[in-house]
Parts: C-alpha cells; structure tokens; sequence
C-alpha cells in the first residue's frame, strides 16, 4: 500500500514518470528473473523500479517536462532526485531494502555516474538491473522533446554501452530478452508492441 501511494503522488506531479516507473519495474522484475534471483530479491527489485525516481516530486516542472536540453544548473537539480528519492523512501520501515537499490540506478559501470561514483561489482547488482531497464525504457518512449527509439536502435545502444554504463553480462540478458519476443508479454504503458 505504500508503493501504491507513492506511486500515484508521482502519477499526480507528471503521469510520464509514473508510466515509465512501472515500465522499470516490469522490465527490472523481467531481468531479475531472469538472471535467477530468488522472490525475495524480485519484490525488492520490482518496488525499486516503482520508486526509482519518487523524489522527482521535489523537482520544478519546468525542469522536468523542459522541451529541450538541460542547462548545467538545472541538470544538477534533476540528478538530486536520487537523494531526495532516499530521503522520502528511508522513512518507510518495509521499504528499507529498496534503498541501495534506487540510490545507484544512476551509477556507471565504469564510475562515472552520480551521486557516489562507485563502479563495476562495487554498485549493487538490482541497481545495475534497474540502470538498464531505466535508460531502455527512456529511450524507446516518445517524449515532447524527441521520438523515442525503435526496439534495435535501443539494443544498440545497450550494446555500445556495455562496460561503460551497463553491466556487460546483464546486458546480454536484456538484449537476450528484447529478442526472443519476451517483452511482448509484459504490461508496458506508452509504447507500441515490440513486434520485430
């Protein structure tokens, strides 16, 4: 109950970050299984995919449905999501084990991502499943500001990512799914089939 009201508070402020939280999710749980995590670890992943991007509550609408490029300042203030994200979550007893998971969706593979910089092994293995399932699911979605891209135009740019962003072996996990049609089962919202 308190993802699900979390969840709409997000769905109130801007309905395309709600939409694609649930996509995350799905796509992340997809993943987890996948990669053979137990339930315990799914549950987590799946209610982090949900939250990841909770504390976007607290950032201006002109920043977040902006038409165009970021400025320096205000791409600041929209990767502070990630820690207003933790502040809202860590008051939430049964949702304690999704924090190391949200604070590093924005972390890279090579260490150069935010807000700790941490790299490889070191970035907790559901954080590196929700970074893919996240930049997927921002890529392929139509936004005011761009199309979003086809389903081989993403695998591209997964597999060129591999290693510097992304998890090299989850990568392949992913891609493993995008084509063998097993996305077409899953509940996506704002996005055709991924039909070939």
């Amino acid at each position: 109950a308190s993802i699900y009201a979390l969840a709409a508070t997000i769905d109130a402020k801007d309905h395309y970050t709600y939409g694609h939280s649930n996509n995350v999710s799905v796509l992340s749980e997809a993943l987890a299984r996948k990669a053979g995590f137990d339930d315990q670890k799914i549950e987590i992943v799946r209610n982090a995919g949900l939250l990841h991007d909770i504390g976007k509550v607290g950032i201006p609408e002109s920043i977040l449905s902006k038409p165009g490029f970021l400025t320096a300042e205000e791409y600041e203030m929209m990767k502070g999501h990630v820690v207003q994200s933790i502040n809202i979550i860590k008051h939430i007893p049964n949702l304690i084990d999704t924090v190391p998971v949200v604070i590093s969706h924005h972390e890279r593979f090579d260490g150069q991502g935010y807000p700790r910089g941490i790299h490889g092994e070191n970035i907790p293995i559901l954080g590196r499943i929700i970074c893919i399932a996240d930049a997927f699911d921002a890529m392929t979605t139509d936004r005011p500001y761009r199309k979003g891209l086809s389903l081989e135009q993403a695998i591209y740019e997964l597999k060129k990512n591999a290693g510097s962003q992304f998890d090299p072996s989850l990568v392949d996990m992913f891609i493993d799914m995008a084509t063998n049609g097993s996305f077409n089962t899953l509940q996506l919202e704002n996005r055709p089939s991924f039909n070939g």
